[in-house]
């Protein structure tokens, strides 16, 4: 059995990372080519205090006077950043913070055309082709990050994992598993194990996680320390290493504009050394940033105030009616200021203050002590 060697550092202003890393890598993060649908936004909406009550009140308006019913399975939302803003957030944080070359793999939800489109750009065209790939299983649905596909078959590898994402065949998973594993240069990552795309209970999805890795394990390259997760359910994901002989590695998961706050070091020059590093060498050395530190609760507030806020506006995309959509009876896809308007509904601007009041820099370390939860200490 192959030694493995998972570090965690903590950032520090006075780490003199070069001396021993050549790049900083950024895993794991969204661009407006991700669909993230609203069919939860309800469960999510009643655990936030203020936000919950005027979203209830309007909710119940639009219901009592305008017949309107608000059906959130039917409604999507696209992150805020373009794949080049995302490529270069992700960039500026490894470059100013950490003194490091960035290497950076976008992984929207089952879409590849981030890095397709970078890649035909002469001062991107190293960003590898990724994708975060929904890969039913069983009960439950694991998301598979898949880093590095090649370029000139990577359209074909979209089709058949489309295959087995709409109609799961577990032979199917079995063979694209293992013929991914014949790619020299690809990446192939556990994302966020223990989160459960479907809604299954979370013991029901640590069993489906044990027998997924009893079946897979030898095909797939890491477990993701994901950085919009809770620090508890990573240590889980620590553990669960140690248990399938696994390397860890980084994954910030960002969907809004605060760039990851996991990210990997690294002395490999190019996103194929990378690989090799991880799994040939089975090494990985991960960096926690600043903001992983921070609550999780009031990251979140933050991240959905930057989805309601106007973005930089590439491709008409500066205002959040332009990036959320909803699909009508016929199937057309409609973004929502069609329906409301450039501006969106009076209630919307209730919102977004309520979330701008929470996420202001003045009221963080307020809301900071309010947030604490002494379960989050440690990784």
């Amino acid at each position: 059995m192959r030694t493995i060697t998972s570090e965690v550092l903590k950032y520090r202003a006075d780490h003199r990372l070069e001396r021993s890393f050549r790049s900083g890598v950024s895993l794991h993060s969204h661009t407006m080519h991700s669909r993230e649908y609203l069919s939860r936004l309800p469960i999510y909406i009643k655990r936030l205090p203020i936000i919950s009550s005027i979203a209830e009140r309007e909710v119940g308006k639009m219901h009592m006077y305008g017949g309107t019913i608000v059906n959130f399975r039917r409604a999507f939302w696209t992150p805020p950043l373009s794949p080049r803003e995302a490529l270069a957030l992700e960039a500026q944080q490894i470059e100013s913070m950490l003194g490091l070359r960035a290497l950076v793999s976008l992984t929207d939800h089952d879409n590849i055309e981030a890095g397709m489109h970078l890649q035909v750009v002469p001062e991107t065209s190293g960003t590898p082709v990724s994708v975060e790939w929904s890969a039913p299983y069983f009960d439950t649905c694991f998301h598979i990050g898949v880093h590095n596909l090649p370029r000139e078959s990577a359209p074909a590898w979209m089709a058949e994992f489309a295959k087995h994402t709409a109609n799961p065949d577990p032979e199917r998973l079995r063979k694209l598993l293992h013929d991914l594993q014949s790619l020299p240069a690809t990446l192939v990552v556990l994302n966020h194990p223990f989160w459960s795309a479907e809604g299954v209970a979370p013991k029901e999805q640590h069993v489906h996680v044990v027998r997924f890795l009893q079946e897979f394990g030898n095909v797939i390259h890491a477990l993701e320390i994901n950085g919009l997760r809770s620090r508890t359910e990573n240590r889980m994901v620590v553990e669960l290493g140690k248990a399938f002989n696994l390397p860890l590695i980084s994954g910030g998961d960002r969907h809004g504009c605060e760039p990851n706050a996991t990210l990997n070091l690294t002395a490999a020059g190019t996103f194929d050394e990378f690989v090799e590093e991880i799994r040939r060498d089975r090494y990985s050395s991960i960096l926690l940033m600043p903001q992983y530190f921070e609550p999780l609760k009031l990251r979140l507030f933050a991240e959905a105030w930057h989805i309601l806020a106007e973005a930089p506006g590439e491709f008409g995309r500066r205002n959040w009616t332009a990036r959320v959509f909803y699909i009508t009876k016929e199937g057309d896809e409609r973004p929502a200021s069609m329906l409301w308007g450039e501006a969106g509904p009076p209630f919307m601007k209730r919102v977004h203050w309520a979330l701008g009041l929470i996420a202001n820099p003045w009221f963080r370390p307020a809301m900071r002590v309010a947030m604490l939860n002494s379960s989050e200490e440690g990784l």
